[in-house]
């Protein structure tokens, strides 16, 4: 049996491809939405940039109404008493409204709206 200093160098290159060739390699892509190049190891067809989606940061009047009172420090239910919705429309509105804005929680999202005032 060898020891591992007695490794052969045409042993050693065997053994250095044989431990790439469980690893993609990645390739050189190009979007098919915006046709710019970028480097994949799998069958991706669109550019980092053009998987993220594209939201304005313009509020709808809705999402202002909903921004107003969680700014007021109401509930989830209580918005959806005073608006006519139920809890789930309002946790959707939510959520869209955070990814608009960018923010994490309603603290954020109420500091937000506390320093547009």
């Amino acid at each position: 049996m060898q020891s591992i200093t007695e490794v052969q160098p045409k042993q050693e290159a065997t053994m250095v491809r044989s431990s790439q060739a469980s690893m993609p390699i990645p390739s050189l892509r190009s979007c098919c939405r915006c046709g710019t190049e970028f480097r994949s190891s799998s069958r991706e067809l669109v550019c980092p940039s053009c998987r993220k989606p594209k939201l304005s940061r313009n509020l709808s009047f809705r999402e202002k109404q909903i921004v107003d009172l969680v700014k007021q420090a109401k509930a989830n239910k209580e918005i959806a008493y005073e608006l006519h919705l139920s809890e789930g429309t309002v946790k959707e509105y939510l959520n869209r409204i955070f990814r608009k804005l960018e923010v994490r929680s309603r603290t954020e999202l109420a500091v937000w709206a506390m320093s547009l005032q």
